[in-house]
């Protein structure tokens, strides 16, 4: 029988209530596995290279300034 690998995703929010629901909705599924979770732009940056994940998860706006943190640190990981 196939048993596809778990998705190794770290998720970046700065809200908690979207982070903590995200995340308890990611961890229903058998097939994700959410294994950083960060909630600023330092914090993504760090979860990433802790945990190596498969996908990165990102809200746009995040502390410090609120205007393009997941985009900048998107670009910052996928080079």
């Amino acid at each position: 029988m196939y048993h596809p690998r778990m998705l190794r995703v770290v998720f970046a929010e700065d809200n908690y209530l979207v982070r903590e629901g995200t995340t308890a909705l990611l961890a229903e599924s058998s097939q994700v596995d959410v294994v950083g979770l960060a909630e600023d732009f330092d914090g993504l940056l760090g979860a990433v290279e802790e945990h190596s994940p498969d996908a990165v998860l990102t809200d746009i706006r995040m502390p410090p300034t609120g205007t393009d943190e997941g985009i900048r640190a998107a670009k910052r990981i996928r080079a």
